[in-house]
């Protein structure tokens, strides 16, 4: 009987451990949610593949809550300036700057070879699913000033490389690049995806777009 005891008790820890070792793989995409005043959209991790680049590139890095709330704040200030000649913004077309709090964002970080950093920023308005949104970089052609995109450097505090749609029916375009895999994580360490507050301040005036 004790034998028998022993053999079971030896069996179980055996099992135990391998339970123990066994990982459940959780597939996870490299973005985080952002949400701010008069702002949503996803940041992209420093590790995630696109197929364009800044100037002077040094390299890549994740912007950090800080960041964007900067470069949302720098944007929202001097966007109608940039505009001003409200390139492909004719007619019926929307002119951005007046409706900054309808576009969803995308955001992608750089560090050019001075060190400063620089965030791309990817402004789209319309019926995009939120998971397409969340997946990938969305590039578009057509549909005026319902997508464009923007440069802010951090460090000198410079809007620029303001690019609207031309006019014309929407189509999303394929990626140049493949996406890089999905990351697999052990459960335990798994954190769902949580929606960052960068808790921006507006005056009256800068929630008037």
């Amino acid at each position: 009987m004790k034998k028998l005891l022993l053999s079971l008790l030896l069996i179980s820890a055996i099992l135990g451990v391998k339970a123990q070792e066994y990982v459940i793989p959780e597939e996870k995409w490299n973005y985080e949610e952002i949400s701010g005043n008069n702002y949503h959209g996803y940041s992209f991790h420093k590790n995630w593949n696109v197929d364009f680049m800044v100037e002077n590139q040094e390299g890549r890095y994740t912007p950090t809550d800080i960041d964007i709330a900067k470069a949302e704040r720098l944007i929202q200030k001097k966007i109608a300036y940039v505009n001003r000649n409200h390139e492909n913004q004719e007619g019926r077309c929307p002119i951005i700057d007046e409706h900054m709090h309808r576009y969803e964002r995308q955001y992608v970080g750089f560090v050019d070879l001075n060190g400063a950093h620089i965030i791309w920023v990817n402004f789209l308005w319309d019926d995009t699913p939120a998971a397409l949104l969340k997946k990938d970089i969305v590039k578009t052609s057509g549909g005026c000033g319902k997508y464009w995109c923007i440069k802010c450097n951090l460090d000198t505090e410079k809007v620029y490389g303001l690019e609207v749609n031309e006019s014309g029916d929407v189509k999303y375009l394929p990626r140049d690049a493949k996406r890089r895999p999905r990351i697999s994580k052990p459960k335990s360490d798994y954190n769902p995806q949580r929606i960052r507050k960068t808790g921006i301040i507006h005056s009256d005036a800068e929630r008037r777009f």
